[in-house]
């Protein structure tokens, strides 16, 4: 069991840094010291034009703890958008988990910030993921650290950004031995729990296990007749791959069939579907899909003022019109899936969509199809943030049968930066409720044409369904 949970915790960052665009390179270790003279009183911070309290380390007690949960929880109902998405599409009961955690904390022989981490990383496993939720470990905040302060950040995330290097940051993960005790602490919970399971992720004990390295895929099946093709990794590797990509759809242009396999393909720069894959193969320009944004009029929403709807924090996404109540958005919009139910959550909503909101063909073919042949797409739950976006354009465009599972999800906009109030633990998650068209949330994912027949995968199926010309 040891060996499991130290694979878990390495494989659950790793497979974060996947689902949310994360590359290969050495995450930034941002320079820490350790202070010999540690404040004994309670120090007062501004951060954001708030003054908020730093307790001296080592000075918290079980009711600290207690006091971090319940106001984690209460952030989540006034600010997080996706939680009743999270319990009707996922089967996760964020009420379930908070009471599972409280427990734990109770159970706490002696207060320990390490230990209360690892508690909270614990039971709070099963909602990992939706609406890009997590809650930061030493490790993570060194990887996000990295990835908020790029060249190519949007102004959100510099936000974000400026709040993991404030005093209440510091104060948990400023320690080098931060991440030596937070994983001696999950270690010991692993030893005496059952493991619990994320809908993404697999169970907390499973190696799940990601590809090395990002590359292409490419194999002819039947010669003349049926292509196949896997970016393997995340849509970072269309970009990257772009040319190869052209290459096969030029060697099997006139073939009859072009599967497409994005099953497992995580997070990364949604465009590169559309510039790789779809504009080649359209012959004029078409109108990108439309999609709706609510939101809860929370602080933690509101910090980012008209920013949040920069496209480039949101997946290229951005609003069309003045947001009004959601309430208005319902009556003057026809969403017939909407699940009416969600309206209580949520007090604003916009019509949005794609910030470009033409889509032209690719001048790489003359505006004829890169591939003149039926395309499939197969599809399953790990297509999650970017291919989530890829899946829901492939099927409002009509651009290719879709043959698999139900998508990921893991996408609801922006992510938004919360401390807890006495430890700095921090935590994040999504801003945004977004829908299709039609109404149904993309953090719920996107219904293929046709599920996996019994006993065979999503390429097994369509070889079928190829072979009796049933489609």
């Amino acid at each position: 069991m040891k060996r499991w949970i130290v694979a878990a915790i390495a494989v659950l960052l790793v497979a974060f840094m996947a689902a949310c665009g994360a590359n290969d390179e050495t995450p930034y270790e941002p320079p820490r010291e350790e202070q010999e003279d540690q404040p004994t009183e309670p120090q007062y911070v501004e951060i954001e034009g708030i003054y908020r309290r730093v307790m001296p380390r080592s000075s918290l007690t079980i009711e600290h703890f207690l006091e971090d949960l319940d106001y984690m929880v209460y952030v989540l109902e006034n600010n997080f958008a996706l939680l009743d998405v999270a319990y009707w599409a996922h089967g996760v009961d964020y009420r379930e988990l908070a009471a599972n955690a409280r427990e734990a904390v109770l159970a706490m022989e002696e207060p320990s910030e390490a230990m209360f981490l690892a508690i909270m990383r614990w039971h709070f496993f099963p909602l990992m993921g939706a609406g890009h939720f997590e809650i930061f470990t030493p490790t993570t905040l060194n990887q996000m650290w990295y990835l908020s302060s790029g060249d190519n950040a949007s102004e959100l995330a510099m936000m974000n950004f400026e709040l993991m290097q404030s005093p209440l940051a510091e104060r948990f993960y400023g320690r080098s031995a931060a991440i030596v005790e937070y994983s001696t602490a999950i270690r010991q919970i692993a030893e005496l729990k059952e493991p619990l399971h994320n809908r993404y992720f697999g169970y907390i004990t499973d190696n799940i296990g990601w590809p090395d390295d990002l590359h292409l895929v490419t194999e002819i099946i039947e010669e003349g007749r049926i292509a196949y093709i896997y970016p393997a990794g995340n849509m970072s590797i269309v970009y990257a791959v772009q040319s190869g990509i052209f290459n096969f759809f030029r060697e099997t242009r006139d073939f009859d069939h072009l599967i497409i396999d994005m099953r497992g393909v995580g997070g990364g720069n949604p465009e590169a579907f559309i510039e790789v894959f779809i504009r080649p193969n359209i012959t004029e320009a078409v109108l990108a899909p439309q999609t709706f944004h609510f939101f809860q009029d929370g602080p933690h929403v509101r910090r980012f003022g008209e920013n949040m709807f920069l496209p480039l924090a949101g997946g290229n996404l951005t609003n069309l019109e003045p947001y009004r109540p959601a309430n208005e958005v319902l009556e003057v919009y026809d969403l017939p899936v909407f699940n009416r139910a969600d309206i209580e959550r949520l007090d604003f909503g916009v019509l949005s969509g794609r910030s470009e909101p033409m889509i032209h063909p690719h001048p790489e073919f003359d505006q004829d199809p890169a591939f003149t042949g039926k395309i499939w797409m197969l599809t399953d739950h790990r297509m999650v943030s970017a291919s989530q976006l890829a899946a829901w354009y492939s099927m409002e465009l009509d651009f290719a049968t879709h043959v698999g599972d139900v998508t990921g999800g893991m996408l609801g906009g922006p992510r938004t930066l919360v401390f807890m109030p006495n430890t700095g633990i921090i935590f994040w998650f999504d801003i945004f409720y977004i829908t299709d068209s039609s109404g149904r949330p993309l953090e719920a994912g996107t219904t293929p044409h046709y599920f996996n027949r019994p006993g065979l995968d999503a390429l097994e199926t369509v070889l079928a369904m190829i072979e009796e010309g049933d489609y």
